[in-house]
């Protein structure tokens, strides 16, 4: 199962053609002035460097380029997620079949594996050393050695060095261990103390530098930052008391104005639900609460503790994020998918055997529709892509071969300057904010091309175009998957 874990990974980076995401901008730019030596540029550009130290390695070590360093990143850590996933599995008391639906199901993931999985991205580190963490973690949970507690630690350091969301398991989930009852509490401290000796020690050692040196600061341990500092309740709590004001007064009115916080929390609550079935899928969600619900089902009693526990911890770590940010990407969440998965994997193992059981034909076909259509499920993930999902990718290499003099080329999207091989100038959010104040500060004069990023939501902004730029015409267009975005290649005719 794990190796074909890794050629499925393999495959659906094959897909992608090259393709990014604005995210992968940062790392591979990091990765860029790491191996030229330029460090403290490089935490500039991501202040939280493992992903970009690793993709910097493996570059100088086989010689690939960095972009395919990071390909081969992501295969890796995507057969250690699975072996980890398969492992959980066991330990929860699954046999060969429960292995088998676990992988048709993770492999079948439409969100994780089919859209995620392709990006160049440190979550995938994450994922690998997440759930080896976990893994460890159950074994020390059983046997209390000091081999499982070493890596327990190692594994959850490393995962949060990938997503600073991790220092939540490293720092809480040992907790858990302080409610063993069938241990004496003097046995319980221990076998806290030892799972967290490596936290321990690095946490004196950054209080020690911190306080022996004047020049350093919590600021200087990248994303630490973010946790322990001060005003942590003032950032978490003020944009709920700032749109607590806005909602009080412009939706609620007078008469329920002091319902407006719980309100809000309700609908993050809401999302919060959602985007965890919606990323985890509708059918695997039913089949994990089925698994929990189920007395016919029995898992292992201790590794259901520590699953119902990192269960509660990712939860609310979602929460707080959307609480502080007002944003949850369906990529923070996935850390509980990965544990519904494993419990959908004994629902669905029940299934294999109630399809062979089973006298009524009615039942047999829904059991049957249901299999189908996670197969259908992992033949999408695999399966080539639209071609026009590289429209980006296609007007680079077009524009390329139109502009062989190497006239100068006027690029809105980050991407797109990457693809095209130009020096990275960072990473922007809004394209039409660089073009407008392009076309404000009267800077397109030296560009003999334009390539602009245009979408139907906006398609205004082309006639806008057309009236302040006059002296460019369009030559070339790429449209989308389903026309909704395109990539407009527009070329000077008065070369005054």
């Amino acid at each position: 199962m794990v190796c074909s874990s890794v050629i499925i990974a393999a495959q659906i980076q094959y897909l992608q053609h090259g393709w990014i995401n604005r995210d992968s901008l940062y790392y591979l730019e990091s990765a860029r002035l790491l191996v030229a030596g330029e460090w403290h540029q490089a935490i500039k550009v991501f202040n939280w460097p493992l992903y970009s130290a690793l993709i910097a390695a493996l570059h100088k070590v086989t010689g690939l380029t960095l972009h395919h360093s990071a390909q081969v990143l992501s295969v890796i850590f995507f057969g250690i997620a699975t072996y980890s996933f398969l492992t959980i599995i066991q330990l929860a008391g699954g046999g060969r079949k429960e292995l088998v639906a676990g992988s048709l199901i993770l492999f079948s993931a439409g969100y994780m594996v089919g859209d995620v999985l392709a990006m160049l991205m440190r979550d995938q580190g994450f994922w690998a050393f997440f759930l080896a963490s976990i893994v460890f973690f159950i074994r020390y949970y059983k046997s209390a050695t000091y081999k499982d507690a070493f890596l327990w630690q190692i594994s959850a350091i490393l995962a949060t060095l990938f997503r600073i969301e991790g220092i939540t398991y490293l720092l809480a989930l040992p907790i858990t261990l302080l409610f063993v009852q069938q241990h004496p509490f003097s046995l319980r401290l221990r076998n806290f103390l030892r799972c967290n000796f490596l936290t321990i020690i690095a946490g004196a050692s950054i209080t020690m530098a911190i306080l022996i040196s004047q020049d350093m600061s919590i600021q200087n341990f990248g994303r630490l930052n973010e946790i322990f500092t001060v005003d942590f309740y003032h950032g978490l709590t003020k944009n709920i008391t700032d749109r607590s004001h806005i909602m009080a007064h412009d939706v609620l009115g007078r008469y329920l104005d002091e319902y407006a916080t719980q309100g809000i929390l309700l609908i993050f609550l809401y999302i919060v639900i959602t985007k965890i079935i919606l990323a985890t899928g509708i059918i695997n969600s039913g089949l994990a609460l089925a698994s929990v619900l189920s007395k016919k089902i029995q898992l292992d009693v201790a590794t259901f503790g520590v699953l119902k526990a990192t269960a509660i911890l990712s939860f609310l770590n979602f929460y707080l994020i959307i609480t502080k940010v007002f944003v949850l990407s369906g990529r923070y969440v996935l850390a509980l998918s990965f544990i519904l998965m494993v419990l959908a994997s004994f629902s669905l193992a029940y299934l294999f055997r109630y399809l062979v059981t089973v006298s009524t034909s009615k039942k047999k076909w829904g059991v049957i529709i249901l299999l189908a259509f996670m197969l259908v499920g992992f033949a999408k993930n695999i399966w080539p892509k639209d071609p026009s999902n590289t429209y980006c990718q296609d007007a680079v290499v077009w524009l390329r071969e139109k502009n062989k003099d190497r006239k100068p080329v006027f690029y809105d999207d980050s991407r797109i300057r990457y693809y095209a091989g130009v020096p990275y100038i960072g990473s922007w959010d809004d394209n039409w904010l660089k073009v407008s104040t392009a076309i404000k500060n009267n800077t397109l004069k030296p560009y003999n091309f334009l390539v602009i990023s245009h979408s139907e939501e906006y398609i205004e902004r082309e006639k806008i175009l057309a009236e302040q730029l006059p002296e460019y015409r369009e030559i070339k267009r790429f449209a989308g998957p389903k026309s909704k975005k395109s990539i407009v290649i527009y070329e000077k005719i008065n070369n005054e």
